[in-house]
């Protein structure tokens, strides 16, 4: 093998682990923002629990996307840096990574409701079949361009 096929080899392999690496401290600090977001719905539940109105509009604060965003809990950047769907989710807007990344941690579309703040459940399902439309339209393009 010759020096510069070795040093790009060296390269990839080092790339790889980092990213691994990066990953698996993002991951870390979800898990760690996950339990802070426990203990302030437990936190709530003791403060607010005999009044429903206001533990309602404080629960809807505490887990709209924008919260859980701020928090690290949401992390679209976690799934971007994954090869995985790094070619098909390269071209997605930070609205759709974050709908990405909560549909892949399995949330039902009663629970997406919630997290961004619709009362229409309708307007959900349309977000997501939209989403899921460009999604399949990428991977059909990622098939013809390997295909040709």
């Amino acid at each position: 093998m010759t020096n510069s096929i070795i040093f790009k080899l060296k390269k990839h392999v080092f790339n790889r682990l980092f990213e691994h690496r990066y990953i698996e401290k993002r991951h870390l600090h979800q898990s760690e923002q996950l339990m802070l977001l426990v203990r302030e719905m437990i936190d709530l539940a003791y403060l607010y629990g005999s009044d429903t109105d206001k533990f309602y509009r404080k629960f809807i604060e505490t887990i709209n996307v924008k919260s859980l965003q701020q928090r690290g809990v949401i992390d679209p950047d976690v799934l971007l840096h994954t090869p995985k769907y790094n070619l098909m989710c390269s071209e997605l807007k930070k609205e759709d990574a974050e709908l990405w990344t909560l549909l892949k941690a399995g949330f039902t579309t009663r629970e997406l409701m919630m997290v961004y703040g619709h009362t229409n459940i309708n307007s959900v399902y349309v977000k997501v079949n939209r989403l899921r439309k460009r999604l399949d339209r990428k991977m059909q393009e990622l098939m013809d361009d390997r295909l040709v």
